[in-house]
């Protein structure tokens, strides 16, 4: 009878002392890869520190960029394993997710934390849809043309102050040997961002932003124009064979000294330091669009709860502890290479031109990238076409008749 006794009380001791310790897994997807996986990690194992109840789970899909990722996700979602949080970008990438109801409204935690304080208040417009906001930005990244330093000097280059003087640029590096700019076209939204810029050089702002927003005909001589452009672009100045590349490979022509430029965003700097390079040997310019305002493509990225998960108040803390300007300060360069919050930059020693694109960022425009603004449908057939034009296999004219043919049967479909 003692035994007995004794043996229940043990078993109650147990069952006790595991409620007490019950644990908490919060899953989180991201795209975030090699050492910026790592970085994270490490920022992950210290919140658990300090939360002994939570326990963090850290999977990815890296180096896909929006096309892998978004049906990974869908996948999640749909088989009912969708993480609590989730990396994801703004505009109709989000908006797929937001529109399917597969994601928790974020205002009651904006007001709990007091966000509005500490996050970019354009930061919070690029994710805000139907009146609500969805995310949390942790990150606001702009794009332009990033070049080596010595390649640079040793052509005698200057910054740009108008398309005319890129093209002159891209001349004088074609005829010394070196290819302007290297691309890579798999999964075609690399392609895409020099595309981008030459409809906002050849269209104007107002006119991008329509054509986008499909509320404007994309058979049109400015459309025309852009595509031209960009063909030129392709025959003249591009490393040759790049459409199957992944992304990653871009880098190797200008690092190999073959390419003077990549067209990339304010992360590059911390691209560069992983792989080994000198960063004061990279630079960038805003490229100039002959526009007033001044525009680059740029877009947040944020931290997403979904609507499925169990533990909505835990997933809001963590995000909440990832954008506090303390961490970010810390992390800058290292699990984070951008940031949103207010007050936060890179130290200007350490990682120079990321702190000239963070100042950069508080005065240009922004344009929504095309793969952020186009519904998936009519995106396929953009990078379609793109993809034709670079084979040779259709013109510039062609292509703007299809890509209007393609929004006139998605509007049709949809009414």
């Amino acid at each position: 009878m003692k035994k007995w006794i004794a043996l229940s009380v043990a078993v109650g001791l147990v069952v006790m002392c595991t409620a007490s310790f019950a644990t908490t897994e919060l899953r989180i997807l991201t795209v975030w890869g090699g050492e910026r996986k790592t970085h994270l990690d490490r920022v992950f194992k210290e919140y658990q520190g300090t939360h002994p109840g939570i326990k963090i789970s850290h999977e990815i899909c890296a180096g896909t960029g929006a096309g892998t990722y978004q049906e990974v996700l869908q996948v999640a979602i749909g088989s009912g394993t969708a993480p609590d949080i989730f990396f994801e970008w703004g505009g109709e990438l989000a908006g797929f997710f937001i529109d399917a109801r597969t994601v928790e409204p974020m205002e009651r935690y904006w007001e709990k934390y007091n966000w509005d304080e500490m996050i970019l208040p354009w930061a919070k417009q690029l994710i805000t849809r139907n009146g609500k906001v969805w995310g949390c930005p942790h990150a606001l990244q702009g794009m332009s043309f990033w070049y080596r330093v010595d390649l640079w000097n040793k052509l005698g280059l200057s910054e740009p102050q108008s398309y005319e003087e890129v093209e002159t640029l891209c001349e004088k590096t074609k005829a010394a040997g070196i290819y302007p700019l290297s691309l890579a076209g798999k999964y075609g939204w690399m392609t895409m961002r020099l595309l981008d810029y030459l409809i906002e050089v050849r269209c104007g702002p107002e006119l991008h932003d329509k054509l986008v927003s499909l509320e404007t005909n994309w058979d049109r001589p400015e459309v025309v124009k852009a595509y031209q452009t960009f063909k030129k672009w392709v025959d003249q100045w591009i490393v040759p064979g790049f459409l199957p590349l992944s992304p990653d490979d871009a880098r190797m022509p200008m690092y190999g000294g073959k390419a003077l430029m990549v067209f990339e965003g304010n992360w590059m700097e911390t691209v560069f330091k992983a792989d080994g390079q000198d960063v004061h040997n990279f630079d960038f310019f805003i490229h100039p669009t002959d526009h007033k305002p001044l525009r680059v493509a740029g877009f947040p990225e944020q931290f997403m709860i979904s609507a499925s998960s169990k533990h909505k108040d835990e997933a809001a803390e963590l995000i909440n502890w990832l954008v506090q300007p303390e961490l970010m300060n810390r992390e800058y360069g290292k699990a984070f290479a951008s940031t949103a919050t207010i007050g936060v930059a890179p130290d200007k020693e350490e990682l120079p031109s990321s702190y000239k694109w963070r100042k950069a960022l508080e005065y240009v425009g922004i344009w929504k990238l095309t793969d952020q603004a186009l519904k998936s449908e009519l995106l396929h057939t953009f990078f379609e076409l793109q993809d034709k034009i670079v084979l040779g296999e259709i013109t510039p004219e062609q292509a703007v008749k299809r890509m209007q043919k393609a929004v006139i049967e998605w509007k049709n479909k949809e009414e």
